[in-house]
């Protein structure tokens, strides 16, 4: 695998050794690799969360080997297995068969092929039953960057059988939109599942007022290019840098201001019509009811 790049994504946080240790486990199998940290901010244990994380950015990450690592308990009480997944680009992904890298390797034009993470002799000796980051996953990231052939990792396996995560998608319902937070951004921005493209099949294009119903609010905003186009203070729904539309408040953040968590349920309708010639550059909140 050419450039020897692993990026890593996981739920692990920052406040103990556990990053740190993964990256240990990779130097010592693969030194010659560079590491990506992509994230390790995923809500724990949530594996949506991470799979549209991962999503959002693997597309603008070398090729390589991306490991990533969000894995709760399986009904059953035991974790799900581990795969190993090259994907059309020439890519492979480690990742838990749970769904968490089904929209990345979509991203990177498909799967290619599967193989189970099973061979003991690639983890380190005695793994526990509580990091299999560092025990499973890191090391055979690590073999996988330097060379090791994929088949190598353990038996093939049909792509029709590993599980896909389909995320909610949001819903037109002639001239408002059903959807939900996908995402919530160090800086306190809502990301929505929700596109230009759905809020124009609603009849709402850039410039146009918007009443949004959330967290029990409703507010009348307008739909912006950028934040930017509204006073400090101020909230707006505008386009982040994944076309994704978004809640965002200008020099502020709007889950302090909404008091929402990731799923929160949110609907977008057209606002009040105005004449056209009102200048739409302004952006300015039409009510108080969107005042900070």
């Amino acid at each position: 695998m050419a450039g020897l790049w692993i990026s890593f994504l996981s739920d692990y946080g920052l406040d103990d050794a556990c990053v740190g240790v993964c990256h240990g486990v990779i130097a010592r199998h693969a030194p010659d690799a560079r590491v990506i940290d992509i994230s390790h901010a995923v809500l724990p244990q949530d594996v949506e969360h991470g799979a549209v994380m991962l999503a959002g950015a693997v597309g603008y990450l070398p090729r390589g080997i991306h490991l990533a690592l969000v894995e709760p308990l399986g009904t059953d009480g035991r974790y799900v297995r581990g795969i190993a997944v090259r994907t059309a680009d020439g890519s492979i992904i480690v990742a838990p068969d749970n769904g968490l890298a089904s929209l990345a390797w979509e991203m990177l034009g498909g799967v290619a092929e599967v193989h189970e993470i099973a061979n003991r002799e690639l983890w380190l000796p005695m793994p526990t039953a509580v990091f299999r980051g560092r025990d499973v996953y890191a090391p055979v990231a690590a073999r996988l960057a330097v060379g090791l052939p994929l088949e190598d990792v353990g038996p093939g396996l049909d792509p029709a059988g590993v599980v896909q995560l389909r995320p909610r998608a949001c819903s037109v319902d002639e001239d408002h939109i059903h959807g939900e937070v996908v995402d919530i951004d160090h800086f306190g921005n809502l990301a929505l599942n929700i596109t230009r493209t759905d809020l124009e099949a609603a009849g709402i294009i850039l410039g146009d007022p918007v009443e949004v119903r959330i967290a029990g609010r409703t507010l009348t905003l307008r739909f912006t290019h950028t934040y930017g186009e509204v006073a400090v203070g101020h909230i707006a729904v505008c386009e982040d840098s994944l076309r994704r539309v978004m809640i965002a408040v200008n020099c502020g953040r709007a889950v302090d201001v909404l008091r929402v968590r990731r799923r929160a349920a949110i609907v977008i309708a057209h606002g009040p019509r105005e004449p056209r010639s009102r200048s739409v550059a302004s952006a300015e909140p039409l009510s108080r009811s969107a005042y900070i």
